[in-house]
Parts: structure tokens; sequence; C-alpha cells
């Protein structure tokens, strides 16, 4: 008799871990939408697969350029951020880098190791991701190094050589946040060739 209890009590608990790991395993779904956890479907993630152009190329692909040069301004401001933020005049608002400092700050964010940016697939389409863009907390298998900080850094150099570090600090003093706009929105801009990303997310 206590054998055929405890039988009856093994069934129940094992049908009841069936049941639970049924309902976690639906809830463990994740679109490439909105890179959160959804219930509708199965968990799946992959890394993205390269065509000829993405992983030979020694220059950014087309449909990449405008989140390239989103990242590129973001790490701009954020090294001429740091900057200023070691003279105490300039941090006080008294005063403004001089060309050497701001040239210095630049070329430093160009020379950088770039290693925290890669490609992830997002809703069937690559995407750029790393500091400075919303794809940077999707969930997804992301391609770091390779063939991308070499690319970003050809993009950086050929920034300040198209704009000069002159405008690039007067226009990140015009409006330090969006140094972005002046960089990829202008009338040739990578992002205003390749729109949509900006708002999209």
């Amino acid at each position: 008799m206590k054998l055929l209890v405890l039988t009856i009590l093994l069934l129940c608990v094992h049908n009841i871990v069936i049941g639970v790991s049924q309902k976690i395993t639906k809830k463990l779904s994740i679109t490439q939408n909105t890179g959160k956890f959804q219930s509708s479907g199965t968990f799946e993630m992959k890394a993205p697969d390269l065509n000829d152009e993405e992983f030979h190329s020694s220059h950014m692909p087309d449909h990449l350029k405008c989140d390239s040069c989103r990242a590129i301004s973001y790490q701009m401001q954020e090294y001429l951020s740091k900057r200023e933020s070691q003279i105490s005049a300039v941090k006080e608002g008294k005063a403004m880098l001089i060309e050497s400092e701001y040239t210095d700050a630049l070329e430093k964010c160009c020379a950088q190791s770039w290693e925290r940016h890669g490609v992830i697939d997002v809703d069937s389409v690559k995407r750029l991701s790393g500091p400075g863009l919303e794809t940077e907390d999707f969930t997804g298998v992301k391609m770091l190094s390779g063939p991308w900080p070499g690319r970003l850094f050809k993009m950086c150099q050929a920034y300040l050589g198209e704009f000069t570090e002159d405008d690039i600090y007067k226009e990140y003093r015009n409006n330090r946040d969006y140094l972005e706009d002046f960089l990829c929105y202008g009338e040739n801009g990578a992002c205003t060739k390749h729109t949509g990303f900006k708002d999209e997310m």
C-alpha cells in the first residue's frame, strides 16, 4: 500500500515538473524586434551570416555605415567630454579646449581598439552593436573583432579629414549631445542616405 501511494506521488511530481518546464520554455522566447523575452515561440540565437563584402572588404558595407557613424559620433563625444573634465577651467565653463587638446582627444578616439563593437542580427537585418547604439543591449550573438575595428578606425579618420577637428569640436560645443546630427544626418550623411535606423527602435 505504501509503495502504491509513493508511486502515485512520484507521478504527480513528475507531471508538475514537466508542466513548469513547458511554461518556462515558452516564456524564454525572444524576438529580434525588441531584444526582450516574450511568450511566442522558442528561444533561438544565431551568429550573423556574413556575405563576401561584409567578411572580406576593407571598407564598411553601405548598410552598416549609419550605425557606424552614430557609434563614432558617440565615441567622439565621450573622448571630448573626458578631456574637458580633466581641465578645471573648461570643466567650470570658463574656457574651451585649445586646438592641440581637442585634436589629441579626437585622434585618440579614432585610434582606440573598437573591441566592444560588432555585428548582431536584428529581425533578420545585420546591425552594428556597441556603446551609444540601441542595439548594444539586444540579446543575441554579437560578432566582435574581425574586420569591424579596422573599418571603424578608417571611417573615424575619414570624418576627421572631411570635417576637420576644429569643425567637430565647434559642433560638439554648440550641441554636445547631438554630434551625430552633424556627422551622420547632414546633406551627404551616412544616415541621410540610409534612413530609418534612428527612430525605428
